[in-house]
């Protein structure tokens, strides 16, 4: 049978889908035929809602399957309806649709309700999705399938478009096993415009060799998965099988045959928390140094998940990048509404150890956390410029629907309807309302916190660049809502030319680098840009490292 993937990803960061690839491994590999449509303004020409009709009519699949997140299933439900509306109209046959990924997972009811959908998706649906697909096409009724909400009966009532059901009218059906890794056919790379993707974002291609992880942080869909899961399974979180892994011989294959299709320059291991289990850890990175691969990869961690032994084994094996989600620098923040259990001591060390094995680190940062006060916003660039991160990231706290984060922004009265539908990622803007000064702030702090964070080195040591700071920042915080949203579009060009100061005078200071969001300390970017590995820079003390560097930027660039 012929099944239609839709992705619709649009006004987002554009990137792979590692639920879709596998949906499509599994279905092909069953002697399934499958088809995607990636809706994402990097990758024009964008399908027109027409030309998904006129694919559909074409094609003629037997499912058409969405994928969404909370942001893209407005997208997702605006295609239905017009698939829904013109095969209506025109009078042409239309395949069952089912939806599924993070949103409804979250919200299943919900989405049900919207009426358009015949299957609802919960949870992980590479074995369910099959099942269904084989039901659809022996022509048997499939409203009983694992980790779906389907229609009794397998038919969707007429009046379900007009919101004239109930819910009765529909079971839902209790989640299967989670899937082995061991057995997995590997991600279906072809699905995508995998080629594309990946000259788009440089070289960068993202791996996954492990699925789940044991933490209940509560802006995360984990902790609700788990509780799903235990209470449809009726076993302890332990019994579940949540935390999987794939063996390191067919992570290496798979590795190998993306090599050779694709011009990888970093690999991205997506895994929730790959340093959570040593042992799979340090196997692979043996494995991947054995293979002979030269090509870095980038890991996520945690501050308290780092064995000393992982820690080395990625420095042989070729980490480039060790990824940690510190969020905010208030311990009560962290703890009170992220559920995030870690000490300040925790991350100071869980640095200092990664830096002594040459891993630049990189940290997630969250700002506009609901309760959080002025304070305690100060709290995150202080912790910051003392722990002195290779890198930072920082978003906008976004509740998700479902998850307990999103509970507590909710009855805190944090949530604003109108913000919530004008954003549509995590790094654009908060959808939390704090009032018209504190919105003001939080805007600042998101797009300048490199600046910010500058301008505070000098209180944890010596750091001549701070001084070159104070006045900036300062100017940024006087400026009133007006006066900011004038001065925002030339930020970029003014931290380039403060960050070249700094260079010249080689002072270890932070830039905004590679996207609007991250800032990056001078001697990681400075290295790249000379062609230096920089773990091999790192080996210099820092003041002579920058010195070098500064020379050999300022060289290459006579040249």
């Amino acid at each position: 049978m012929r099944v239609l993937f839709i992705y619709p990803n649009l006004y987002t960061q554009m990137g792979f889908n590692h639920g879709l690839a596998s949906l499509s491994a599994v279905l092909r590999a069953a002697g399934h035929e499958t088809r995607l449509v990636n809706l994402n303004e990097n990758l024009p020409p964008v399908p027109t809602a027409d030309d998904v009709v006129a694919l559909v009519r074409e094609w003629q699949p037997g499912l058409v399957a969405f994928s969404c997140l909370t942001m893209q299933y407005p997208g997702a439900l605006e295609m239905a309806r017009h698939l829904r509306s013109r095969a209506r109209d025109e009078g042409f046959h239309l395949p069952p649709f089912a939806v599924g990924g993070i949103h409804p997972t979250m919200v299943p009811e919900l989405v049900m309700r919207d009426g358009v959908w015949d299957h609802v998706g919960i949870g992980e649906c590479e074995n369910a999705l099959l099942e269904l697909v084989t039901r659809i096409e022996r022509g048997e009724s499939p409203d009983d399938v694992p980790n779906f909400i389907s229609w009794r009966g397998g038919e969707r009532p007429s009046g379900a478009a007009d919101g004239a059901v109930t819910d009765e009218e529909w079971v839902r059906n209790a989640v299967g096993e989670f899937p082995a890794l061991d057995d997995m056919p590997e991600p279906d790379y072809e699905l995508f415009d995998t080629a594309r993707i990946t000259a788009q974002k440089h070289g960068w291609f993202g791996l996954m060799t492990s699925r789940g992880c044991p933490y209940r942080c509560t802006y995360c869909l984990n902790h609700r998965v788990m509780d799903l899961y235990k209470a449809d399974l009726g076993r302890s979180v332990a019994g579940l099988g949540f935390l999987r892994y794939r063996p390191a011989d067919k992570m290496i294959a798979e590795i190998q045959g993306v090599l050779e299709r694709y011009e990888v320059g970093t690999f991205i291991l997506d895994d929730d928390l790959f340093t959570m289990n040593p042992e799979h850890a340090i196997a692979f990175c043996d494995a991947y140094a054995a293979a002979g691969i030269d090509v870095p990869f980038v890991v996520n961690s945690h501050v308290k998940r780092l064995d000393p032994r992982v820690a080395e084994a990625l420095a042989r094996a070729g980490c480039r990048i060790l990824k940690l989600g510190i969020e905010s620098g208030s311990p009560r923040v962290r703890t009170e509404v992220l559920k995030r259990h870690m000490s300040q001591r925790d991350i100071l060390e869980t640095v200092a150890s990664a830096d002594s094995c040459r891993l630049h680190t990189s940290a997630f940062l969250m700002v506009g956390l609901p309760t959080e006060t002025r304070d305690e916003r100060w709290e995150t660039v202080d912790l910051l410029a003392r722990a002195r991160v290779g890198r930072f990231r920082t978003s906008f706290f976004y509740p998700f629907p479902g998850t307990e984060g999103y509970d507590f922004a909710v009855s805190g009265g944090y949530v604003s309807r109108d913000l919530q539908s004008e954003v549509s990622d995590f790094t654009d803007g908060s959808i939390l309302d704090f009032g018209p000064e504190e919105n003001l702030f939080i805007d600042k702090l998101g797009t300048v916190m490199p600046w910010f964070v500058n301008s505070r080195l000098d209180r944890f040591g010596a750091a001549p660049a701070a001084a070159r700071y104070h006045a900036p920042v300062k100017d940024v915080l006087a400026m009133d809502a007006d006066e900011w949203v004038a001065f925002k579009p030339g930020v970029r060009e003014l931290d380039a030319e403060l960050s070249a100061v700094c260079v010249r005078a080689g002072e270890l200071h932070y830039a905004i680098r590679y996207n609007a969001f991250m800032g990056v300390r001078s001697d990681y970017y400075l290295a790249e840009e000379v062609g230096i590995e920089w773990a091999t820079a790192a080996a210099k003390p820092v003041g002579e490292r920058l010195m070098d560097l500064a020379l050999a930027a300022a060289a290459s660039e006579t040249c």
